[in-house]
């Protein structure tokens, strides 16, 4: 049942109850109940401070997780605003590109132009470089030749006038 040794008490592993034990130790002077209600007392107050303890805990845990919790809702309002800052702004270079696109269509347009009055300017050339230079080199020459016959003829008209009235 209980022995005793070096100042604890031990039982035996009998299924006793606790009423028959408390009993036997008022028979043996009382001494074993006060030790044993003073030993539940202070680990009652163990008990409640570490309670408190883990309460206290518990509630800067809770504090903290709130903390982390405004910290990453401001951190979603932030990612929010950057991606509708990123929506506007892939609006603004759509539109440029949509403009560039406009505008190297327009070029297109109007190197094609180009090339086509080129090509008129090209066939132009070829005319005046087989058509009309000749005849203008042609013209050029009766014109100069015109010339010179004339100012050979008038030189003698007044040559001869000049003998003549000499």
């Amino acid at each position: 049942m209980v022995a005793v040794g070096e100042g604890f008490l031990y039982f035996n592993s009998e299924p006793t109850e606790l009423c028959t034990r408390l009993q036997y130790l008022n028979k043996q002077g009382g001494l074993g109940l006060g030790i044993s209600s003073g030993l539940l007392s202070a680990l009652t107050v163990v008990a409640i401070v570490v309670a408190g303890i883990l309460a206290w805990y518990v509630w800067k845990l809770v504090k903290t997780i709130e903390k982390v919790a405004e910290h990453v809702d401001a951190s979603f309002r932030l990612f929010e605003k950057a991606a509708e800052e990123i929506r506007v702004t892939n609006a603004l270079i759509q539109e440029i590109a949509s403009h560039a696109r406009k505008g190297a269509a327009n070029i297109e347009h109007v190197t094609e132009g180009v090339r086509k009055m080129r090509k008129t300017l090209d066939a132009a050339t070829g005319v005046l470089d087989f058509a009309v230079l000749p005849v203008l080199g042609t013209m050029a020459g009766v014109l100069a030749g015109s010339k010179a016959g004339m100012s050979h003829v008038v030189k003698r008209i007044f040559r001869k006038e000049d003998r003549h009235g000499e």
